[in-house]
């Protein structure tokens, strides 16, 4: 590189940091400001997804420097409620990779005890197909055809997750294929995020409600 050309390069890459960190910081007051709004608890500070008690979800058992950002937590209609950015790494030198996404998460402590099987709802992939072919078959509805080829559903006791998956769950995951649901549950943790996006700030107490829908048509067990 020539000599004139390094302060221009630092210089635009500094430019570039400066901007990243001011939008950083906007999007931090806005969740802040959403917070309020929903009258729940703030928190700004980066924290590894296990302090929160969601290290049983396969989701943050992948890749490293895992980090919650923006942390909303409370209650929402009478359930404990997180909503948060989550960031983490993998892959290593030149072919890492960077992924980020807006969860949410709920704590269900129901009356009656009841919990949630252990399952992974994802969007069907092409390359699914190849896992198929050696007896890796997920959990298929044939009454619902859309679902089972928009949606990999697996879990450890099919019964019990069939029934979690009853027709309003399937109906409303259906309109939503093309958002790129991923759904986790596991005993008293249910997770939902889509794949690699981050929600707008605005757009948050929507999701929220979306999920918390998608939570309550569950039959639990």
């Amino acid at each position: 590189m020539e000599a004139w050309a390094i302060p221009i390069f630092v210089c635009f890459f500094g430019f570039i940091f400066y901007i990243g960190r001011l939008q950083a910081k906007k999007r931090t007051e806005a969740m802040r400001a959403i917070a309020e709004s929903l009258e729940m608890e703030f928190v700004a500070e980066k924290c590894d997804p296990n302090t929160l008690g969601l290290d049983g979800i396969d989701l943050f058992k992948k890749g490293r420097s895992r980090q919650v950002l923006n942390l909303i937590k409370g209650t929402f209609e009478d359930t404990n409620a997180f909503i948060f950015d989550y960031h983490y790494v993998t892959g290593g030198g030149k072919n890492s990779s960077h992924h980020s996404q807006t969860v949410i998460a709920y704590e269900i402590c129901s009356k009656d005890g009841s919990q949630l099987p252990q399952f992974t709802c994802k969007p069907e992939r092409f390359y699914h197909r190849f896992a198929d072919m050696f007896g890796f078959e997920d959990i298929d509805f044939e009454q619902y055809p859309e679902f089972s080829k928009a949606y990999r559903l697996k879990g450890e006791n099919e019964d019990s997750v069939r029934k979690i998956f009853n027709e309003t769950v399937i109906r409303q995951l259906e309109a939503e294929s093309e958002q790129r649901w991923n759904v986790d549950g596991s005993g008293e943790l249910l997770v939902i995020h889509k794949n690699d996006r981050i929600i707008k700030p605005e757009d948050c107490p929507q999701f929220l409600l979306d999920c918390t829908t998608l939570l309550n048509a569950m039959t639990l067990s």
